[in-house]
């Protein structure tokens, strides 16, 4: 506890001593200050200077050409279904034949011994 009060009062006291000076301001920072805050600066000189031109720019710009409007038909509206208009056939059929299942590998299937044996990394069951 004793070290903490002695590290908290060397610092405030550095930190008094550092504060309570006076900063001289030397000659050429007043003139830096006066030179800032003065209401009308100028940052560039306003001369005539050297207008370039590209060749791209001198050319007048075109107007862009308005294009026609295109009018598509509409397509003529078919009338709504009736229950005289059902149809009769089903919407999908079943399949006629069972597909193919592949056939075994080489060598038949291995059973799950063999592949936790033979993995080219632990398996732990």
């Amino acid at each position: 506890m004793r070290q903490h009060i002695l590290i908290v009062s060397a610092t405030a006291a550095v930190l008094a001593a550092a504060c309570g000076r006076q900063s001289a301001m030397d000659a050429q920072m007043k003139q830096d200050l006066d030179a800032a805050s003065a209401s009308t600066m100028v940052l560039a000189p306003n001369g005539g200077g050297q207008h370039v031109v590209s060749a791209i720019e001198q050319v007048p710009q075109a107007q862009p050409r308005q294009t026609k409007v295109r009018k598509v038909p509409t397509p003529a509206k078919t009338p709504p279904r009736t229950a005289q208009q059902t149809v009769t056939e089903p919407a999908a059929t079943l399949p006629s034949q069972r597909p193919t299942v592949n056939p075994p590998p080489p060598g038949g299937y291995k059973t799950i011994g063999e592949v936790l044996r033979n993995a080219p990394f632990p398996i732990k069951p």
